[in-house]
């Protein structure tokens, strides 16, 4: 989960972001915050247990609020298309039906996140092409978000927040928050290797985003309390990679990627 417009650089930090809508005109908008945690404007009506229909609902309210003053959104039709390919094969892929229609929407500003939003949206930046050099590593950052989608993470933060759940210290929301980012890390690397991409982009694609926040910060990239530390998560990913049983044929590039990386 990221915080609020201040902090939507922290992907280059790492950061697999799990919700966020974010928006510069965010004075005519009600903003939801958990915390330090911000969950989405004009959101408040929904109840505790939303419905399915009411998710979706608020998921088109992020988007429309983005849509405000982000006119990029969903401009580059090529690359929105490719995004969702590759979501559609990660989700045909699972054991578990998704709750709800996933689809990416896509973003040319000069930004590096990823965001899961209410009801199956997955906001990304065109820019993970600058930070990924394989289509595996890439796909990483998609399963990562479709995994939140498949589990339903806002939900969870949803009932939190609707029943004033601590924030802080032991089984609060901060806590809840990392175990679901290593959820998502596992479920993502399950959906690579299912719908027949290598899960090493993933770790790939981790140890770059960490190499990448030591150069920013000339040190080891600080502690972010919404996900489990940097090397934390590498030796998840490897201890969970490792117990995959060896699968021929599994993609670790594509043409396509080059191709796209290189025009975008």
């Amino acid at each position: 989960m990221s915080h609020r417009s201040r902090n939507r650089l922290l992907f280059a930090a790492g950061i697999l972001v799990l919700v966020a809508a974010t928006s510069r005109n965010a004075a005519a908008h009600q903003p939801v915050t958990l915390g330090p945690l911000f969950l989405g404007y004009d959101i408040e009506d929904l109840p505790e247990n939303p419905s399915i229909a009411q998710q979706v609902e608020a998921g088109q309210k992020q988007l429309a609020v983005i849509r405000e003053d982000n006119p990029t959104l969903d401009s580059n039709r090529e690359v929105v298309a490719y995004f969702n390919a590759i979501v559609a094969k990660l989700v045909a892929a699972s054991s578990e039906p998704p709750p709800f229609p996933i689809t990416v929407h896509v973003s040319s500003e000069p930004i590096m996140n990823a965001e899961a939003m209410p009801g199956g949206i997955i906001l990304v930046y065109e820019n993970l092409f600058d930070e990924t050099q394989t289509e595996s590593a890439l796909a990483a950052v998609l399963a990562h978000e479709t995994a939140h989608q498949l589990h339903n993470d806002f939900l969870k933060f949803w009932r939190d927040y609707k029943s004033d759940l601590a924030v802080y210290g032991k089984d609060g929301v901060l806590e809840q928050s990392q175990g679901l980012e290593a959820a998502a890390d596992r479920t993502g690397a399950q959906l690579m290797y299912n719908a027949g991409w290598t899960p090493q982009g993933m770790l790939d694609f981790l140890k770059a985003m960490h190499s990448l926040g030591v150069r920013n910060r000339r040190g080891e990239p600080g502690f972010y309390s919404t996900h489990p530390r940097d090397r934390e998560r590498i030796a998840a990913t490897e201890q969970f990679v490792a117990g995959l049983a060896p699968k021929p044929g599994l993609v670790s590039d594509s043409p396509e990627f080059q191709a796209l990386k290189q025009k975008y």
